[in-house]
């Protein structure tokens, strides 16, 4: 699979972006050939080869006749893209880039989303922006985006409505769960348009994986920063393991004084309310009192959610939360017929290629009451077919 690694050591924008992907390989043409699919005026993509302290760059602009100062509202930017011909995919994403823009813009100056004027960030240049790079990121065939800390810098901007704090309340309000790096100049080191596509584009809790280095590019931004190049360096990869890594928490709590059946409920609301797994295991606590351990392992997301279930259902008195990194293997669901019948599998692949399949328990359980058999021998008849349809030409999952 290939993923993006966006190096943000002096920030990011959206024409930095498109940049990078145009130093990468993706032909500026393509970029014309989608703009043309706006109900905008005729746009060319202007690219020129610049060099910002000593590290050579692609400087994407776009050209069009000057449209005045046309403010855009929400509801206009999605009419225009809902109204255009690009492809359903590239809509649903562009979409979703300025829905988080209108989201950030609303809970700043406490309006609905509906109702937010873009001012510049709906500008014809920031549409092209983010039109770009969507379409460049699937000319290019990238898949996961993963991103380094952010820098921040400090003093004041100016914005359409004034002077406003640096970084931008609306950038600031997009990089909420990122990490950022505090730097001692007075330098926009991220716009909203760039905060916009990492909402839109990253997970927090993602690591980056193991990967090979396919191709480099730099995307250069307007302006000199002192002692840096004003660059963004966007790596594209690809994994090199069959594992993917991401951040998440682990919950225990030792409870000594509930019966088995509401430990087993807890459990079960547990999964109901979102957790990744769950598990009980008897321990010996104080004064040789038996008690059962139960572990959660939650998203980062539902962990304080997860920690209130077992507050509120169980009679104990605190939760541990532990931050830990896990390794999983991509997997995709099947359906496969056996001589059994129909069943669900789960399929993942190890990084030598070979196959692994997992039955799914309700469809083995359906089919032992089907045909009176025992589960275990469901189990080990399905996988062994799955196992034999997935190695063989006719495949009939």
């Amino acid at each position: 699979m290939k993923i993006l690694y966006l190096d943000c050591f002096s920030g990011i924008s959206g024409d930095m972006v498109v940049g990078a992907f145009v130093d990468m390989g993706c032909p500026p043409v393509i970029l014309e050939e989608a703009l043309r699919k706006l109900s905008v005026p005729p746009v060319r993509v202007r690219v020129d080869d610049v060099v910002k302290q000593g590290i050579s760059a692609k400087k994407v602009s776009f050209l069009f006749n000057d449209e005045g100062r046309t403010v855009r509202t929400y509801k206009d930017i999605r009419f225009l893209i809902q109204g255009s011909v690009l492809e359903d995919d590239v809509k649903e994403e562009v979409l979703r880039v300025f829905e988080n823009l209108a989201v950030a813009e609303a809970k700043i100056h406490g309006i609905d989303k509906e109702r937010v004027h873009f001012h510049e960030l709906g500008s014809l240049d920031t549409i092209c922006d983010i039109v770009s790079a969507t379409v460049g990121r699937r000319f290019l065939g990238i898949g996961k985006v993963y991103f380094s800390s952010i820098p921040m810098g400090k003093g004041t901007i100016n914005c359409e409505h004034g002077i406003f704090p640096n970084p931008a309340p609306a950038t600031l309000e997009l990089l909420k769960g990122f990490p950022m790096i505090p730097l001692p100049y007075e330098e926009e080191f991220v716009t909203p348009t760039g905060a916009a596509l990492l909402k839109t584009w990253c997970r927090m809790d993602t690591l980056v994986p193991p990967f090979r280095v396919l191709e480099v590019g730099y995307g250069a931004g307007d302006r000199e920063i002192q002692e840096r190049p004003n660059v963004l360096r966007a790596v594209m990869g690809e994994t090199v393991s069959s594992a993917e890594g991401d951040q998440v928490s682990l919950l225990e709590t030792d409870i000594d004084d509930e019966s088995p059946e509401v430990i087993a409920h807890v459990c079960g609301r547990l999964f109901s309310e979102g957790a990744l797994d769950v598990s009980t295991h008897p321990i010996m606590m104080k004064k040789g009192r038996l008690g059962t351990r139960v572990t959660v392992v939650s998203s980062l997301e539902r962990q304080d959610h997860l920690a209130e279930v077992l507050l509120c259902e169980t009679g104990t008195l605190g939760v541990r939360i532990l931050p830990v990194f896990r390794k999983v293997l991509r997997r995709e669901r099947k359906r496969c017929q056996t001589s059994l019948g129909e069943v669900e599998i789960k399929v993942a692949e190890l990084s030598n290629g070979r196959k692994k399949v997992a039955p799914e328990y309700e469809s083995c359980a359906r089919l032992a009451r089907e045909h009176r058999l025992p589960l275990r021998e469901v189990f080990e008849r399905v996988k062994r077919e799955a196992e034999r349809y997935l190695t063989s030409e006719s495949v009939g999952c």
